[in-house]
């Protein structure tokens, strides 16, 4: 999946006790530290760990997963914390959790004895279907959001989709804007599936997180195969991310990264839409497959953005550099149509927008009325 480098993910539902024997083959009885988000360490995670107990020595590390967390004193935190318990180059990293833990744990993976193995095992809709699709693993700096970081390949994903089950609905709905982006951005024929299963998510959530995961699967997988480090042509699933990075980050993690992809992707649209390249269509489109995530009232969500700190924020992504750009340009994934970027130089799914623009474009967002909850 990864250029020409492949990656089994197991899934299913309900098929704990099938994924462990699966963990269990890939640890090959070298010690593992278990990386482990709190919010699921008791319902989830403590059958895991004393399962894998009965096989190989385990060191859990509890991991409070708050954006102020993500940070490169953490990863240290963990990296100290495993060498003194005798963890060596024949362990295993495991991540369970959501995005944050996989992206620290991947990380301290990355980097210890130059790379050990690595598992993750998602437990949020943002893991499962984005975030552990993906080599990049990386922290925040004071900057800015994900500034720090490497390129990581895990030995194994398993996610038991019932673990997702158990989240907090708002936060599953807001969890699944990354396949949102997908079918904005990549797949625009996957549409009707994604909002029938939206719509199924409390009704029938088997069904629902299996065509979720098949989303971002089906997106992911060929670019991913042409573009594993994501520079290039894969740079699309940015989508949204330039100003949803400001704002998850400005917020001091408030306001999740699905919630602020969201907002990112709708301000993208808008942008796109100034500067003639996408029609009215494709921005009605925006927000009538966002809708559905219930997000807050924008008057509500953004009335607290500090235009001054979100052009700081916007002058760190982690983009820049690609294109050579002015002060105040900032380099964005903008769409022609849904499923079709613009290009810019280079080949490259990125134009420069002045940050004015940008403003400009969540200004439009914010005066929209009648389509959030």
């Amino acid at each position: 999946m990864f250029g020409t480098r492949g990656v089994p993910y197991h899934y299913g539902f309900d098929c704990g006790t099938a994924l462990l024997d699966t963990v269990l083959d890939e640890v090959a009885g070298g010690p593992v530290l278990f990386v482990v988000d709190r919010a699921v360490l008791r319902r989830h995670a403590q059958p895991v760990i004393d399962r894998l107990r009965r096989k190989v020595p385990v060191h859990p590390f509890v991991v409070e997963a708050v954006e102020q967390q993500k940070r490169l004193s953490l990863v240290e935190t963990l990296s100290e914390y495993a060498v003194e318990r005798g963890f060596d180059r024949g362990g295993t990293v495991v991540a369970m959790g959501g995005g944050l833990v996989a992206n620290i744990a991947g990380l301290a993976a990355a980097l210890l004895y130059r790379g050990v193995r690595l598992i993750h095992l998602p437990t949020t809709p943002i893991a499962a279907f984005d975030a552990v699709l993906s080599l990049k693993q990386a922290v925040n700096l004071a900057a800015g959001k994900n500034l720090a970081g490497a390129y990581f390949q895990p030995a194994l994903i398993a996610c038991d989709l019932t673990w997702l089950t158990t989240i907090p609905p708002r936060e599953m709905l807001t969890g699944v804007a990354e396949m949102a982006k997908n079918v904005l951005a990549v797949v625009p024929d996957e549409r009707g599936r994604f909002v029938t299963a939206v719509a199924q998510l409390d009704t029938r959530p088997a069904a629902a997180l299996q065509a979720l995961w098949r989303i971002g699967f089906t997106a992911k997988k060929p670019l991913l195969a042409r573009d594993p480090h994501e520079r290039r042509e894969a740079l699309v699933f940015e989508y949204g991310h330039t100003v949803g990075h400001a704002l998850e980050f400005m917020s001091g993690g408030v306001m999740g990264h699905g919630e602020a992809v969201a907002w990112g992707m709708l301000v993208a649209a808008e942008v796109s839409t100034m500067l003639g390249y996408l029609d009215e269509a494709g921005t009605e489109a925006h927000y009538e497959v966002v809708g559905p995530l219930r997000l807050p009232a924008p008057t509500t969500a953004l009335d607290w953005v500090d235009p001054a700190a979100l052009r700081a924020r916007l002058a760190t992504d982690n983009k820049r550099g690609y294109l050579a750009g002015g002060a105040g340009d900032v380099p964005m994934v903008l769409l022609q149509a849904p499923g079709t970027t613009v290009t810019g130089p280079g080949g490259l799914p990125l134009t420069l927008v002045p940050d004015k623009m940008i403003l400009a474009a969540l200004d439009r967002v914010r005066a929209r009325d009648g389509w959030a909850a």
